[in-house]
């Protein structure tokens, strides 16, 4: 480890996409920055070999330095040890790989055996084929053109004011970037920054910490994150970095967590309350009774939307996380059992023009959630890949028969467009929709089935075992179960087939172990599986349990969330 927080940090110039994109790399692994939305592209890194297959195996293990010059762009150099290559992060090429002294000539020794950060120098015309290496406290002005250096200075006398704004960074440097839209740069040093214009070479900014108020989600990408789990009527907090479990002080009651896709955000439903807590700032967001509950919601990928059937009204919810405010509500019915117009509405027993007020709905003189195995919290959503359908488990009773469906609702129209029929195989428990939108995996209380969402039909069917959970890993690849019989560990299937590829224990001392719900981070480098006390991390590559965490509270919920925070 070197000490420093971020040991590279080029910025390139997406041309075609107009966007600027900072890349940060720690060690092995990488995370993109969005320069003009402030914010991070990537919840959480990816190793540099998934990001860049082709880089050579020396440069996978990480990066000393990284820049990209305006007339090489988006081509980018980047250092390790005494090696050097060229790289294009937008496509992933590789070329020029060779040593710093052979590419860099004149450089004086210490520089030819390892560059500790690398900034483009100011300037038109002439100006931009220069660039400013850093190696300790010595700072080299290099044209590429010549090619050899222009002059060499302490770091302290290159970049005015840095002895008084941040001293320590006179001693040497982790990393250093620029913003190319405005010019500013940033100097990195340990677990600091300080900031500056590339143009004048002047530093105008205090070191301060890198942390979530200027750099938000940049250190949690390269954290391993926590899970929050449901423990004795409260929110804990498992840290997957050191293993340890804490309750968290949200000063709320929790059901089941769900977590934003930037993970910043977690939503705690318990009764009629709803509330949001920041993970960055460790404060309670909003706290609210005017939105129904949340449970197991999804959303949309910029996180602006939610969307949950309410337990008390049985409708799918729309909700402005921001606010809260309540977007809409869309009446769920299943129009294959029309009669005139008429339609069952979910967990109704009779057409949607009945008037039974939800709380006083009864199938066989049970209330409704209690009729409805599996369904404690809220029947399943999942959304189709552009965003514009959601797809919700579907239970009802109708004439002593029980009924089970995904409903199809487009979210434009807030209507139910179609229903898909479900083996008689109970209540849905689990929904998965490929990324091409065409399948539909479903696990259900007793079987499990693929349904093709062009045609209707049934693809495969029982192909797996009833599984309690069902999902695809972030690229589509694999769809990975959790079956419903005890120890029954995870299970790896083909998302084409549902062919068994692999089965995973999870279970403390190598058990199978039973697990009782899945997450995955957001690349799908680890899964993590909760099972009675433990959480168990799985790296999805090497489809190995890693290690399993000791939940210290009892009385765990059925589901967790993850988060980078």
């Amino acid at each position: 480890m070197s000490g420093h927080v971020i040991d590279a940090f080029f910025t390139v110039t997406d041309e075609k996409e107009g966007l600027r994109i900072g890349y940060a790399v720690q060690g092995g692994r990488i995370a993109r920055w969005d320069w003009t939305g402030k914010r991070m592209y990537d919840v959480d890194a990816v190793p540099l070999a998934q990001r860049w297959p082709q880089l050579p195996e020396t440069f996978r293990q990480g990066f000393d330095a990284a820049l990209t010059t305006q007339a090489d762009n988006p081509w980018s150099w980047v250092f390790r040890g005494p090696q050097c290559l060229m790289l294009n992060p937008l496509d992933g090429s590789v070329a020029q790989v060779g040593t710093i002294a052979a590419r860099f000539p004149g450089l004086p020794a210490a520089f030819a055996q390892g560059i500790d950060a690398a900034l483009p120098a100011p300037g038109v015309g002439a100006g931009v084929n220069e660039v400013y290496f850093f190696s300790g406290s010595q700072c080299v002005r290099y044209d590429l053109r010549v090619p050899a250096p222009v002059e060499v200075k302490s770091v302290s006398e290159v970049w005015t004011g840095l002895a008084a704004k941040a001293p320590e960074f006179a001693h040497g440097l982790g990393a250093a970037t620029v913003d190319p839209g405005t010019g500013k740069c940033y100097l990195f040093r340990s677990g600091d920054y300080t900031e500056g214009t590339l143009a004048d070479t002047t530093i105008r900014e205090n070191a301060a910490a890198v942390g979530n108020a200027a750099w938000p989600g940049l250190l949690p990408a390269f954290t391993r994150g926590h899970v929050i789990i449901w423990a004795g009527g409260r929110p804990v907090a498992l840290d997957l970095e050191t293993g340890e479990s804490e309750q968290m002080p949200t000063g709320v009651l929790a059901g089941a967590p769900v977590t934003s896709p930037d993970g910043r955000y977690l939503y705690l439903t318990y009764q009629d309350e709803f509330s949001c807590y920041d993970m960055a700032t460790a404060q309670v967001r909003w706290h609210t009774t005017r939105v129904t509950d949340g449970r197991r919601a999804v959303f949309s990928r910029d996180g602006d939307r939610m969307y949950f059937v309410s337990k008390s009204t049985r409708k799918l919810t729309v909700v402005d996380p921001a606010g809260p405010d309540l977007v809409a509500t869309i009446d769920l019915h299943d129009y294959d059992l029309t009669n005139d117009g008429e339609a069952d509405a979910l967990g109704d027993d009779g057409p949607a023009t009945r008037s039974t007020p939800p709380d006083e709905a009864h199938e066989d003189g049970q209330p409704v959630g209690e009729f409805l195995p599996g369904w404690e919290e809220a029947p399943p959503v999942a959304l189709s890949p552009d965003g514009a359908m959601a797809y919700v488990g579907f239970h009802t009773r109708r004439m002593d028969n029980d009924i089970y469906r995904i409903l199809e609702v487009d979210l434009e129209q807030r209507q139910v467009l179609q229903t898909f029929h479900l083996p008689d195989a109970g209540a849905p428990l689990d929904v998965a929709i490929d990324p091409g939108g065409r399948i539909a995996h479903v696990a259900q209380e007793r079987g499990t089935c693929a349904i093709d969402l062009n045609t209707g039909a049934i693809a495969w069917q029982d192909v797996l075992p009833p599984c309690r959970a069902m999902k695809l890993t972030p690229d589509g690849g694999e769809l990975w179960c959790l079956p419903a019989a005890d120890r029954g560990g995870v299970l790896v299937a083909a998302p084409d087939s549902h062919t068994v590829l692999r089965r995973i224990p999870v279970g403390p001392g190598g058990g199978l172990g039973t697990g009782v719900d899945l997450e995955f981070n957001h690349f799908g480098t680890y899964a993590f599986v909760l099972l009675g006390s433990y959480v168990a991390v799985v790296d999805v590559a090497a489809r190995r349990t890693t290690v399993n965490h000791y939940v210290s509270f009892p009385y765990l919920g059925p589901r967790f969330a993850y988060t980078t925070y």
